[in-house]
């Protein structure tokens, strides 16, 4: 086979198989590693190529902002997703927010400035490359499609059903027939319950024994009301998401024989590990580690799919994740630690009032997104006053606030960034804010639904990562390693070219 103008040294994998994990992170596979089989994550550990100690260095917790990183090779500072939403300051507004519809899903893709894998495959194997995404709960999954993707199905929590997002106009009928025989009221008759003895599950074993005596039991009903008016909300939400992804991924793969010819296809599923409950300060929550328990046996099941259909050495799966665990830290820590919850319109609602109490009426903070505080900038240059001097007095202002570890104006970071790394990889010019705040450790963001979550810890978060599959190497790689560098890895044996692929030319993740 012959590409880019040059003799292939390998044929390319058939199957490219991202498995996104929302909230799976290191910690919680190094604890429940004896309690896992040896089929699942496990053998995804044993088998394939391990990074212990991948970092994204991503301002915001976006996971779609990561997923952009991740997939392109490059930090936001070059493709330009820098959070859950930024304000474009020549028009003074807001970037939409990504949605399960096919104007959105473009849209989406073109906020990229940067070539991503998807793109990459495309440019070089032609529209014979195809690319898609699979979704329960996340439509932030369509950072990972690229410009021109050709497959995108969600699940509808209203309906209980998945759906075509793309309105491609292709033959669904096999989507029809799955969601009669899987996704109707079925699951809402179901019941969540312990997969295990709950005396086993890490946060009973943490407990005292006098809290033992009253710890729960869980056992919830999928039809109880849903969540925020969505009858399939719960299930959307709890073990059950991953066993229908599981099972529409096989109907997927078989209906549309994606991955079955020698061009390779690029798929990326969103499985979930973030129950609908409110998890407590616990380091692994009951519900959270069913679900993970649960999870590896839905793996298990799809990688002997893969062994048997396509065969190991046809298709190479991707394990990550997107955003961190999500630990309530208004109840973490030891008594008198200065933990809490920063609510960003409070914070904006109390700027504004410092503001207007110093230069007058008017709406002079347009939103904090992703610890990125946006003033008005079309009112501050309407009062004449001076753009870098607001910045400067808000950022004074802003380190009153609990929880606020630092903010630093924005002005001088644009045009000179260098003396802050992380800064300076996370600043888009043209989408740049006023202020970044950063917080102390122990506090954090609420969870939007998107699943940004900023905490004290930004730009210094570890993602689990493993290869596994095609020309894979088995072992382990224990020094750090951007996330930014993993992609460029994998297209440098692919037989692709990426502007980064020499940073880390001695990582032996491939034979």
């Amino acid at each position: 086979m012959v590409w880019g103008g040059t003799k292939a040294q390998v044929a390319p994998p058939r199957l490219i198989l991202f498995l996104i994990v929302d909230e799976l992170d290191n910690d919680q596979l190094l604890i429940l590693q004896s309690s896992l089989t040896d089929k699942g994550l496990n053998r995804l550990s044993r088998e394939g190529f391990r990074f212990m100690s991948v970092v994204s260095h991503d301002f915001s917790a976006y996971p779609g902002a990561r997923l952009t990183s991740l997939m392109s090779g490059v930090t936001p500072a070059v493709h330009g997703v820098v959070g859950e939403q930024w304000m474009d300051q020549r028009i003074g507004n807001f970037s939409e927010l990504p949605a399960f519809n096919p104007v959105n899903i473009f849209k989406t893709g073109q906020y990229n400035m940067s070539r991503s894998l998807p793109d990459y495959l495309k440019s070089v194997f032609g529209p014979e490359s195809k690319v898609g995404a699979i979704s329960i709960n996340a439509p932030w999954m369509a950072h990972a499609l690229g410009y021109n993707p050709d497959y995108f199905f969600a699940y509808n929590r209203a309906e209980g059903c998945f759906f075509d997002v793309m309105q491609s106009g292709m033959d669904t009928t096999w989507v029809k027939q799955f969601n009669l025989r899987y996704s109707t009221n079925g699951y809402l008759n179901r019941q969540w319950g312990p997969v295990k003895d709950i005396t086993s599950y890490t946060e009973y074993r943490y407990k005292t024994p006098e809290a033992r005596s009253d710890f729960r039991s869980f056992f919830y009903s999928m039809n109880d009301g849903g969540i925020d008016g969505y009858k399939f909300g719960k299930v959307a939400a709890s073990p059950f998401a991953n066993t229908l992804l599981r099972d529409f991924t096989v109907a997927f793969l078989v209906n549309t024989r994606f991955g079955y010819d020698d061009t390779p296809d690029l798929l990326s599923i969103a499985f979930t590990t973030r129950p609908f409950i409110k998890t407590n300060g616990t380091i692994l929550p009951a519900e959270k580690e069913d679900m993970i328990l649960r999870l590896d046996q839905e793996l298990a099941s799809l990688i002997d799919f893969l062994d048997i259909d396509l065969g190991r050495d046809n298709y190479l799966m991707v394990l990550t994740a997107a955003a961190n665990s999500a630990i309530d830290q208004s109840t973490h820590g030891a008594q008198g630690k200065n933990t809490g919850i920063f609510e960003n319109q409070k914070a904006a609602s109390l700027l504004n009032l410092y503001l207007m109490a110093i230069h007058g009426q008017g709406k002079w903070v347009s939103g904090i997104n992703d610890g990125v505080v946006y003033l008005n900038r079309s009112l501050i240059e309407s009062k004449g006053l001076s753009v870098k001097e607001m910045q400067e007095s808000a950022s004074r202002f802003l380190l009153e606030v609990s929880g606020v570890a630092k903010a630093i104006p924005a002005y001088d970071l644009v045009l000179e960034s260098r003396h802050d790394a992380l800064i300076s990889g996370n600043i888009f010019p043209q989408r740049a804010g006023d202020i970044y705040i950063t917080l102390l450790p122990g506090w954090q963001t609420p969870t939007s639904a998107l699943g940004t979550r900023q905490d004290g810890f930004p730009g210094q978060r570890t993602i689990p990562f493993i290869f596994f599959g095609w020309k894979a190497n088995h072992g382990a790689w224990f020094d750090n390693v951007n996330s930014t560098d993993l992609i460029p890895l994998l297209m440098k044996r692919v037989g692709l070219t990426h502007p980064s692929a020499g940073k880390i030319n001695d990582v032996p993740a491939f034979k």
